[in-house]
């Protein structure tokens, strides 16, 4: 998993006029294919549809800014966080407008403020501008609505081909996506998703916490869908390989993810919330270190020339007794212990 440290931790980062740092990101955005996850220009059209037929998404880029890739749509996750902060603090009258500083912004997205930074910031920002969505998405099957991740932006400073000195920034989100907002189709997305560098990673994540949420049992997945739902551009048996490569390095933040299978047999993935998956795990050790004790006891049992019938009762005694299993075999050997048998 390649990830890079955060700029700006946590116990030093602030940003005015949010009552909660945490992130925020569309849900309908996350669990399918709005951007490019290349970082490579792309000009190729996403083109996606649920196996149903009844929803579809069109990205196109633009020929000369390709199109508006996964770490572009950061800017969009910070606009969502300032809108839902407003909300939540009582504001009446939400409109799609954030002010800003492209300081501010480059911070609140976990990225360097260097000459370099300011310049990938506002290409990133003419990517957004000029992607052109169509979607069907709350429109129904026949109606569909067409939209720029941004609108017009407005600047203050000496002049966009200089933008370290550039001293705000006004952005405009289309009104799909505040509709999106005021509707409560928001998540909050883990800090560190900023730091994944890989594009397949960042849309994993974004699958992921869309549908395993925190659900104790998490999530399973057939793997073409898992394809379909990122919109890589890589053929499906590489995608499958890297994937696989995934499982086996169990870094993504937040979600434990493995290889599995489907009850036809399909290649899937398996993502769950580490905090159950840590939780699983300690009942599977315990369990297996209960059936270790019970083999050891067991031998023990025998060596002792006890009358094998009468283990598993004795074994079952012992342990409603509130005894740990590895103090049985002890027991067995001595045969002036208090036991059961």
């Amino acid at each position: 998993m390649s990830a890079r440290a955060d700029p700006h931790p946590i116990r030093d980062f602030f940003i005015a006029d949010l009552i909660d740092y945490a992130p925020k990101d569309s849900a309908e955005m996350m669990e399918r294919p709005f951007f490019s996850i290349a970082k490579r220009k792309r000009n190729k059209p996403i083109h996606y549809e649920t196996p149903d037929g009844k929803l579809w998404i069109k990205v196109n880029g633009n020929p000369t800014h390709g199109m508006a890739t996964i770490w572009d749509a950061d800017i969009l996750i910070w606009c969502i966080s300032r809108i839902v902060a407003q909300r939540d603090a009582g504001k009446n009258d939400l409109r799609p407008i954030i002010h800003t500083t492209p300081y501010e912004l480059l911070k609140g997205i976990a990225r360097g403020t260097s000459g370099q930074d300011y310049i990938e910031l506002l290409r990133a920002i003419k990517r957004l501008r000029t992607t052109e969505v169509e979607t069907n998405i709350r429109a129904g099957k026949r109606r569909y609505t067409a939209f720029h991740y941004l609108g017009d932006i407005e600047g203050e400073g000496e002049g966009i081909d200089d933008p370290e000195q550039l001293k705000s920034l006004t952005l405009r989100v289309p009104d799909w996506l505040l509709d999106g907002i005021m509707s409560g189709n928001i998540l909050t997305l883990d800090r560190e998703y900023f730091l994944l560098t890989g594009g397949i990673e960042r849309a994993i994540y974004r699958v992921a916490r869309k549908h395993a949420g925190s659900q104790p049992h998490g999530w399973t997945v057939k793997m073409t869908t898992l394809y379909d739902k990122t919109g890589s551009e890589s053929p499906l048996k590489k995608f499958t390989f890297r994937i696989r490569e995934m499982c086996r390095a169990d870094e993504l933040p937040r979600y434990a993810m493995r290889e599995t299978t489907t009850q036809d047999g399909s290649p899937a993935v398996h993502f769950v919330d580490r905090m159950y998956a840590q939780e699983a795990a300690k009942e599977r050790r315990g369990a297996d270190k209960t059936q270790r004790g019970r083999q050891d006891a067991r031998a023990a049992w025998l060596d002792a020339q006890r009358d094998p019938r009468a283990f598993d009762g004795a074994w079952t005694a012992w342990i409603e007794g509130g005894y740990p299993p590895d103090g049985f075999a002890t027991a067995c050997a001595d045969k002036r212990a208090n036991m059961p048998g």
